[in-house]
């Protein structure tokens, strides 16, 4: 008899445990089969954005266009942040995903006439990286800065082996270099790497980092969701930055002290109610919002 009241009452315990973690987590909520925005394929507009969002617009278009996924892929472009800025203000797209611009970017827009709006729909952890077996586990901003600065130039100077530090730089443009500028170090500071170091690409600054002569004297940089997401590599480990590590979590929180805004990015002209107003809107409605957390981003609600 004591044993059936105990495996009731065991059982009556993880039945009220399941349905508190469903309402806590999100468990209950129905992933996003179709948005409530639905757009014609002849009226969708030309969308663009950076690698590390892919997933995202990819997502969105696959639900508003009521398409398969792999189906809906051909009619976004992912030219990278590099190229969508200047393919907006030359109106060749109409929205792109991306983080905010450059300087460089935004003046390219004003000589053609335009001006970027920005809505920002998710927050996004600009990382740093270096190889695993580097013994620094945690830097500072000021730390950072005097890095790229030229002023720090060995890894004993951080409690690390003595080695040269090899910072490597992404090419003007791009979304990772933007972020160094907004905040790390402004761009009149940076020191100009030896163009072995200035790499082209998200993926090849992580291949590098944990390749190098395989050494672990390397340091790069990007964001959190395409290290940890898109390009993973375990020869790599994310640095603390003032302690704090690059997580969701301390994302959502608040905590992380590097955190950019993704954004949905069009031409400021564009009509009230326009279809690509329309859809900026839909990316920080509630649904918009599910689907940066079905994805893996950090949603700003």
């Amino acid at each position: 008899m004591k044993k059936t009241v105990s495996v009731i009452i065991t059982l009556i315990l993880l039945l009220g445990l399941c349905s508190c973690q469903g309402q806590q987590g999100g468990g209950s909520v129905k992933p996003l089969e179709k948005a409530s925005l639905q757009i014609a394929l002849e009226d969708w507009p030309v969308v663009d954005g950076a690698t590390a969002f892919l997933p995202y617009y990819e997502h969105m278009a696959a639900l508003m266009l009521d398409k398969p996924r792999d189906e809906a892929r051909q009619y976004i472009f992912c030219s990278t942040t590099d190229y969508a800025y200047p393919k907006l203000a030359d109106k060749e797209v109409d929205l792109i995903f991306c983080l905010r611009p450059s300087e460089d970017q935004v003046r390219y827009a004003k000589e053609r006439g335009v001006e970027f709006e920005c809505v920002p729909f998710a927050n996004e952890a600009f990382v740093f990286f270096t190889n695993k077996d580097n013994p620094v586990d945690s830097l500072t901003v000021k730390q950072l800065h005097d890095i790229y600065a030229g002023k720090i130039t060995n890894w004993k100077e951080l409690g690390g082996k003595d080695q040269p530090i090899i910072a490597y730089q992404r090419s003007e443009g791009s979304g990772s270099q933007t972020g160094l500028y907004l905040h790390v170090i402004p761009q009149n500071e940076v020191m100009e790497p030896p163009t072995e170091q200035r790499i082209a690409t998200m993926g090849e600054i992580v291949d590098v980092v944990a390749n190098y002569d395989n050494a672990p004297g390397g340091l790069g940089y990007s964001y959190l969701y395409f290290v940890t997401n898109q390009h993973f590599d375990e020869d790599i480990k994310l640095l603390k930055i003032e302690g704090v590590e690059p997580s969701n979590a301390n994302v959502s929180a608040g905590k992380y002290p590097l955190i950019s805004e993704v954004c949905a990015v069009f031409r400021n002209y564009e009509a009230e109610g326009s279809l690509v107003r329309q859809i900026a809107q839909w990316c920080i409605s509630d649904e918009g919002q599910q689907l940066a957390g079905e994805e893996g981003y950090v949603g700003i609600k």
